[in-house]
């Protein structure tokens, strides 16, 4: 059956627009966390567990796979690192511990099944429709909260992650069907260099405008997310992607692009002056003066009802999703939030990971061992799994990295030495977000890397099929 049909390819296609759009709607509860169980759980299970009949059928060849070693290796050392926060440490209930396990082994089992589902360049471009279809979608969604009101759904906090409906006002950052602003620019600054460079290569005129249409409202929603650390990870990454695939000409575009939206964007600029103290300084001393009001520090996100009135609301329960409605706020002093979110970082969050792995230096303390937040996945991966862990998980990075290099240096490139420097590209991008943001934790961010990593893979794989038989 499954020689005959291409299901594993539909599976990959119908997860590329399922994940990224479904919200995080609980389905139930696990004891001890916030962190429920969802549809996109039961879905993704679902997809495993066909690949895996397809793998009995075919006498498991992705065991034959190079690359599954290093991942055996990684999954080896996050399993002994459970077996010693569960027995020594007891950091975390172990349903806790097995939790974080399990999902890890949620999100990388998508790159193998994407190695069953790329085959050709035919295949490549069939899942590249697919992913246009929902960047499109993602970003009317986005629109559709700035401006007519959609409902947000984010995992925020414990009240939030009940899959309360919450709407935004003026001053809170686009999540479109994201759980929250971060994870969704920490998509779209890789999301968009694959468009990009796709729309530079391309010589079919149909997917040349498709691209172009797609690629320009969601730069826009990457803007109105207000993610410093994104942005910036997107034009570094672009620039690279550029210098690869020689379009150097376009650096300057590009560029200039972002450089314009920073300044026309009034989040992004002051957030962006706020962050550079001589920057701040310099504005002060040529006389421009930056409206930033002063006032009460509140939670964030600021989500509001378009009816609210002034006095708070009475939250009454339903039996499924209730609409949360909260008070009305005037914004956050970019100084303050900057400040916040500075400090949560840097004598918080990090100062506790580095705590954990303090425990152990070879397996750290444990998955999940330090809170569902550390705004640094190496920190995080070297806190719960220590040097095994973060090593492990290392060179399966620098695998990539290490044999896409010598592409980077040839003169005649094929198609698919192309979708290697363009993954490549979004590589560098995800690592780059990682250091601000735990983009290999947030469900939707993690699921369609590693989605990506499985096609970037097999565009390294078919060349060198293609180079061997030369």
């Amino acid at each position: 059956m499954f020689k005959n049909i291409n299901l594993i390819k539909s599976i990959i296609a119908i997860l590329l627009v399922f994940i990224p759009l479904y919200p995080k709607f609980p389905l139930f509860n696990v004891p001890n966390t916030y962190v429920a169980i969802r549809l996109d759980d039961i879905v993704v299970a679902l997809a495993v567990s066909i690949w895996f009949i397809y793998q009995i059928s075919l006498g498991f060849p992705f065991l034959k796979q190079k690359i599954t070693k290093l991942f055996f290796l990684y999954f080896l050392a996050i399993f002994v690192s459970f077996i010693h926060a569960y027995l020594i440490y007891q950091t975390e209930p172990v349903n806790i511990l097995l939790l974080h396990l399990f999902r890890r082994f949620e999100y990388m089992s998508l790159f193998f099944i994407t190695l069953d589902a790329v085959k050709s360049f035919t295949d490549f471009k069939f899942i590249y429709y697919f992913f246009l279809v929902a960047t499109s979608l993602i970003s009317f969604y986005g629109y559709g909260q700035k401006y007519l009101h959609f409902p947000v759904i984010s995992t925020m906090n414990s009240e939030f992650s009940k899959g309360q409906l919450l709407q935004m006002n003026i001053w809170t950052r686009i999540s479109s069907t994201f759980a929250g602003h971060y994870d969704l620019a920490a998509f779209l600054s890789v999301a968009l260099i694959i468009i990009f460079t796709v729309f530079l290569l391309t010589k079919n005129r149909f997917t040349k405008i498709i691209s172009l249409l797609v690629w320009l409202p969601s730069y826009h929603i990457l803007t109105l997310t207000a993610s410093r650390i994104s942005i910036f990870a997107f034009l570094g990454g672009v620039c690279l992607t550029l210098i690869f695939i020689k379009k150097y000409f376009w650096i300057i575009p590009i560029t200039s692009l972002v450089v314009f939206s920073i300044f026309n964007s009034n989040d992004l600029n002051q957030r962006l002056i706020a962050t550079i103290p001589a920057l701040k300084n310099q504005f002060n001393q040529t006389g421009q003066t930056i409206e930033t009001p002063k006032p009460t520090i509140i939670p964030t996100p600021t989500l509001i009802s378009k009816l609210t009135p002034t006095p708070k609301q009475v939250i009454k329960p339903t039996p499924t999703v209730i609409r949360h409605q909260l008070e009305t706020y005037p914004p956050v002093d970019a100084d303050v939030g900057i400040a916040r979110s500075g400090e949560i970082r840097f004598n918080a969050e990090w100062p506790r990971a580095i705590t954990a792995w303090h425990r152990n230096l070879l397996v750290g303390s444990g998955l999940g061992s330090i809170t569902l937040a550390t705004d640094n996945d190496y920190l995080r991966c070297l806190g719960e799994s220590g040097l095994l862990g973060l090593i492990t998980f290392s060179a399966i990075m620098l695998y990539f990295i290490v044999k896409t290099v010598p592409i980077v240096f040839k003169k005649s490139k094929t198609n698919y030495d192309m979708i290697s420097l363009i993954c490549l590209g979004g590589l560098i991008t995800t690592l780059a977000n990682a250091i601000f943001i735990d983009v290999f934790e947030a469900s939707k961010t993690a699921y369609l890397f590693w989605i990506m990593l499985g096609c970037y893979h097999q565009s390294l794989n078919i060349k060198h099929k293609n180079d061997s038989k030369k």
